[in-house]
């Protein structure tokens, strides 16, 4: 008798627990927050014999179901809370969490040790084709230039956890490409030494501690000193900026200052400082330059901010020199459906911006293009 009790009792649990993951999953009676970073949701798949057969169907749909679970984000989060808090660990692609819960990215800890050294030589080979570039576009009436951007992990050395420095290099890709860009006479921009010389100055937080770029304040301090910089080479071009910091700084996060936890998906929110998020405006030009920035994400605030819009004349960025904003927000524009001589020389102003974290792909392949456009092609 007790064992039919238990079955019965055991039978409705399970009953109840399945009714209530059908009625989420069909109805979303619970609110939950979704869950961050890059998600790829699986579209329900059509049965049919070929894919039944060679178990094409069983498989998606089991990516299907896992999507559409109703109670896919509160777990998800659960577990990973419990790895956080267990094991020190994020269930997050290249994410590292280091001393004091301040994460980041494998890259930028292995741009800091020298992990991604590329060699003196491959990095004098680009210097020169730099150089080469740069002489040829300025007889063209176009000023190529490069930014080096700060990186966190060298930023913030300090909170790096300690089994990194078993691997660490007495060379670096930012160090390197420096000496060679002044022994080649290559004028740069360095931002990455700007921001690390303020980081025991500086009023506000320049990068946050659960994101991976710039902190909002850092990308408006990074914006106006382009600005300035631009307005000094082309007076009266470039549309004047201006930024108040009236604000009250706060811990609750903006913009991209919590990127990496978001992608974390946990349960609870991380410690942030009280961060700033200045006010900005930009004044009006009749005759403004025309630009080109190739950069990863770290340009995707200074571009939002209004750096390529709204300081220029149709300026564009060329997101990992592969697809062209803002165009390819409406039209899908890319790179390669450009006539890169002709674009390159429409511009006033070609600009890499790389963060030391990517100077293993220099440029993103524009310099090879370039050099074979007017040097070898």
């Amino acid at each position: 008798m007790a064992t039919k009790r238990t079955y019965r009792i055991l039978l409705a649990v399970l009953t109840i627990g399945f009714s209530f993951v059908w009625a989420q999953r069909m109805f979303k009676v619970w609110d939950f927050n979704s869950l961050g970073g890059a998600q790829t949701k699986h579209p329900k798949p059509t049965l049919g014999i070929n894919a039944w057969l060679d178990g094409d169907f069983q498989s998606q749909f089991d990516k299907y179901s896992t999507d559409s679970f109703g109670f896919q984000s509160p777990l998800v989060r659960l577990v990973n809370e419990l790895d956080f808090q267990m094991f020190n660990a994020a269930n997050a692609r290249y994410v590292v969490v280091g001393k004091n819960n301040y994460l980041y990215e494998t890259p930028y800890i292995e741009a800091v040790t020298g992990m991604d050294y590329l060699g003196r030589d491959s990095i004098k080979s680009i210097a020169t084709k730099v150089g080469m570039i740069q002489d040829t576009l300025s007889k063209l009436g176009v000023r190529f230039e490069i930014l080096f951007a700060p990186g966190k992990g060298s930023y913030y050395p300090e909170h790096i956890p300690n089994y990194y420095k078993y691997y660490t290099s007495d060379s670096t890709n930012y160090a390197v490409f420096k000496d060679e860009f002044r022994r080649q006479n290559i004028p740069y921009l360095d931002f990455h030494n700007w921001f690390r010389a303020m980081k025991d100055t500086t009023s506000y937080p320049l990068f946050p501690t659960t994101g991976i770029h710039w902190s909002k304040y850092g990308m408006v301090l990074a914006t106006d000193s382009i600005i300035n910089h631009w307005n000094r080479l082309y007076p009266n071009q470039v549309a004047n900026f201006s930024y108040s910091l009236e604000r009250t700084p706060t811990t609750k996060t903006e913009s991209t200052d919590a990127d990496v936890e978001e992608g974390m998906n946990l349960m609870t929110e991380l410690h942030h400082y009280p961060m700033m998020y200045p006010n900005y405006t930009f004044g009006h030009k009749d005759s403004l330059i025309t630009s080109a920035v190739i950069a990863d994400s770290y340009f995707w605030g200074l571009f939002d901010v209004g750096l390529s819009t709204r300081a220029c004349e149709n300026g564009e960025f060329w997101y990992y020199f592969q697809q062209v904003y803002p165009q390819n927000f409406e039209s899908g524009l890319m790179i390669k459906d450009l006539d890169l001589k002709e674009a390159i020389e429409s511009k006033d102003v070609i600009m890499i911006l790389q963060t030391d974290a990517t100077l293993d792909r220099f440029g993103f392949g524009f310099v090879e293009a370039a050099y074979k456009q007017y040097f070898i092609d």
